[in-house]
């Protein structure tokens, strides 16, 4: 089913389409290519924005050979960003390595000019900046912090055991951190005059980011647990992890213990150390919708239908 993006303002090609992908130019190219044209370093900006184009397009390809669709890639005065049809971050493997392609990309690009340098007659200065410019958006990418290829990885690498939804809150709190720490350092860089506000700013995007993050967490647990009834539906069996859990633990907590590689059963234990009930993880979602996220697990159980 193709997900629902969100409307925007066309840009300047308007929605061009080219092989079934929606393409749109923000004005603000035109605006900052003009500025830098103007300051003599035109050449830099198009360095940058080629590099930034060719990481993202790592990442649409790598998508593509997991089955995820592009829809649109929107082009800006930073790079483009790709929207993806389906929710990647319920495949772990997929997000990982979609989110390492961009900056093993960006390696890639900066050995080839470092050969260029050793064995090539072009110009030296744009061949070093060309290496530098690639070398920084890899190494800047992989910080672990959303939104930036890093924080994608980080998820990954935890939901297999925690669930997306606990992974991603996990990833959260360590880009608050890092957000909050590249925040402060910008502000007294700037105040010393050694960084721009160009540096806080960057803090202030990855604290936005990690909240947008955060108010997605419990949608992507949700939307794990119904992936995994439609994979069930299909192939008609799938690994089972066992999950114990007390009758006073709330079913939006122990929602967030189901992981995205097994199909989750909870077995329900009493105060004297009896099982009183099973769960599976699809009964728990139902629970969930017909009593809320507060309820207690013994309520699900006793609501839930044989």
């Amino acid at each position: 089913m193709k997900r629902a993006l969100p409307r925007e303002v066309p840009g300047i090609l308007g929605m061009t389409r080219v092989f079934g992908i929606e393409f749109d130019v923000d004005p603000l190219v035109v605006v900052f290519a003009a500025l830098y044209a103007f300051a003599g370093n035109l050449w830099q900006w198009m360095v940058v924005f080629a590099s930034l184009l060719v990481h993202e397009a790592a990442h649409a390809v790598t998508a593509a050979g997991f089955g995820f669709a592009v829809a649109r890639i929107s082009v800006t005065p930073i790079g483009a960003v790709a929207s993806l049809e389906g929710d990647i971050q319920l495949r772990p493997e997929a997000e990982a390595a979609v989110a390492m392609s961009g900056p093993m990309t960006s390696l890639v690009l900066a050995a080839m000019g470092y050969l260029l340098l050793i064995y090539g007659n072009a110009d030296r200065g744009k061949i070093e900046f060309f290496v530098g410019a690639n070398i920084v958006l890899a190494m800047f990418n992989l910080i672990p912090a959303f939104p930036l290829d890093g924080g994608r990885v980080l998820r990954a690498l935890m939901t297999e055991r925690l669930g997306v939804a606990s992974a991603t809150r996990k990833a959260v709190g360590m880009s608050r951190v890092i957000g909050i720490g590249i925040a402060v350092l910008g502000v007294a860089g700037v105040a010393a005059g050694y960084f721009n506000f160009l540096v806080p700013a960057l803090g202030l995007f990855i604290l936005i980011a990690a909240e947008r993050e955060r108010q997605s967490a419990v949608c992507a647990g949700l939307k794990s647990v119904m992936g995994k009834r439609v994979s069930l539906s299909k192939r008609g069996a799938l690994p089972v992890r066992l999950l114990v859990a007390a009758p006073e633990m709330t079913a939006c907590d122990l929602l967030r213990k189901v992981t995205s590689s097994d199909f989750t059963v909870v077995s329900v234990i009493g105060a004297g150390g009896r099982e009183i009930g099973r769960l599976s993880e699809l009964e728990l979602l139902e629970g969930i919708s017909m009593l809320g996220p507060d309820a207690e697990v013994r309520e699900v159980l006793a609501g839930r239908k044989d």
